[in-house]
């Protein structure tokens, strides 16, 4: 029995030393892995913008004040047209000039009544005659004879009120003749029958298409007018009515005219309304509708690229990609200070355009955009950042190092012991940026302070972006 008892004893001693020296021997810690987060790239596009203004439309009417104007059917339709002109757009800048066909004894070319939209539009109010629709006056006094030249009258008309400001340059004009008669100059006698001269004709409808923009792009002109669109809008007797003449010349011009600007678009008889129907009351309803807003496209030198600060970002990583705003087509814009960007940094309410007006204040990280590669609507801009490439040099483990059993492996591949190429320890710290320059000379901010007992990673031994790195060790006995 005593032997039983000596023999256990000696068993259970035995089993309790092996058990104390396994603990001593075990103090390997768990591997620690650390690592570095890959890059993120940011992708923002943008495209440039526009606003719309109200169209300026500059429009004459052109009244016959002859002496069979005075019956009763013609004073009504004066007093008719007037009322035409409360439907123009409200969404047109406009200027309506009224003038007699005929030029009154005191006539002044320049000083007839004058109705306008914005009288801001105007270089000099004060000198023209400006009214409103209740105060116009349509011409009570007749004058003339046979003789009627309207279309010279209506070509001086805008000509010698251009300087004034009433007719504008880039504007739509449009011409509505108001005649119970026909132009003369533009009619020749052959064989006691009138017709019409086509050679003059022609000369007068040079001239008013010399004033569009289509006739200026493509022939000489001393002092263009650019009127973006050309309407010669002929109220006229469509057969013979009241003893009225039928205008044959007017409705002539008003179709040739609208076939000059538009070549594939059939001519309807929009442009001529018969005064003897009396059916004019919706002039203005296809003027109304062929005429749009402007939209005036914004113009850039510079770019926001985006709204990180400096630190967010790789700065000899940006790209930037002009798209094409009407095919898609995609073109890189390279880094170059005559025909590509440069990168400002970081700006605060800093202007992006400079036309039409120098504008849209932006913060953050911009470029500018020089020569071909400024933009204008309706392009857009795709511009690509990403997060800085980092690099670190230290490495925290929470428990006191065996350094005889220590490996280190970064991305699978063991790195030795060095202080050139390797690692080596430094102990303990409190508090260590583990970020370095690293061989591009990377910001070491934001810091990535962290404590513990560190190593050091020495020449080409520093990790980046994206790179795994484990650690294998036994702590030191406690």
């Amino acid at each position: 029995m005593q032997k039983f008892n000596l023999f256990t004893i000696l068993t259970l001693l035995f089993l309790i030393t092996a058990c104390g020296e396994e603990v001593l021997t075990r103090g390997e810690a768990d591997p620690v892995t650390v690592g570095a987060s890959n890059t993120v790239s940011f992708e923002n596009q943008k495209c440039s913008e526009m606003h719309t203004e109200k169209p300026p439309v500059d429009i004459l009417y052109v009244i016959d004040n002859s002496g069979s104007t005075i019956s009763d059917e013609f004073t009504s339709i004066k007093s008719e047209i007037a009322k035409t002109v409360s439907s123009i757009s409200n969404e047109f800048d406009y200027h309506v000039y009224f003038a007699p066909l005929h030029p009154l004894p005191q006539d002044s070319i320049q000083g007839y009544p004058l109705i306008v939209s914005d009288p801001s539009s105007l270089p000099s109010i004060a000198s023209l005659n400006v009214v409103s629709v209740d105060s116009l006056n349509m011409f009570a006094q007749q004058t003339g004879n046979n003789a009627e030249y309207g279309f010279t009258r209506a070509y001086n008309l805008i000509n010698y009120n251009r300087d004034n400001g009433i007719f504008r340059d880039e504007a739509n004009t449009i011409v509505v003749m108001i005649s119970n008669g026909d132009d003369t100059e533009t009619k020749t006698t052959i064989r006691g029958n009138q017709v019409t001269d086509t050679a003059k004709f022609n000369e007068l409808k040079l001239k008013f298409q010399a004033f569009t923009k289509k006739y200026a792009d493509t022939n000489s002109v001393s002092n263009p007018m650019n009127a973006e669109t050309f309407k010669f809008i002929s109220l006229v007797a469509g057969e013979n009515c009241y003893d009225w003449t039928k205008g044959v010349n007017y409705q002539k011009m008003s179709q040739e005219i609208f076939e000059y600007l538009n070549p594939t678009v059939a001519y309807n008889s929009n442009d001529t309304v018969n005064l003897c129907t009396k059916n004019y009351s919706s002039i203005f309803t296809a003027i109304n509708n062929s005429i749009r807003q402007v939209i005036v496209g914004h113009k850039y030198d510079h770019w926001k690229i985006s709204s990180a600060s400096s630190s967010q970002i790789q700065e000899d990583d940006i790209q930037v990609t002009k798209v094409d705003g009407e095919t898609g087509a995609k073109t890189v814009i390279p880094r170059d200070s005559v025909n590509g960007f440069e990168y400002l940094g970081h700006k605060t309410n800093f202007p992006i355009r400079y036309e039409p007006t120098v504008g849209e204040e932006v913060t953050g990280l911009v470029v500018k955009l020089n020569g071909n590669a400024k933009v204008e609507y309706p392009d857009c801009i795709i511009a690509k950042t990403r997060t800085p490439t980092e690099y670190f040099g230290y490495i925290a483990v929470p428990r006191d190092p065996d350094l005889t059993t220590v490996k280190i492996e970064i991305n699978g591949v063991n790195i030795t012991q060095s202080s050139s190429n390797g690692w080596s320890f430094i102990g303990w710290r409190d508090t260590l940026n583990t970020k370095v320059p690293g061989p591009t000379g990377a910001s070491t901010t934001p810091a990535n302070n962290k404590s513990g007992y560190f190593f050091q990673l020495n020449g080409n031994a520093i990790f980046t972006n994206g790179d795994v790195v484990n650690i294998y060790y036994k702590a030191k006995p406690l």
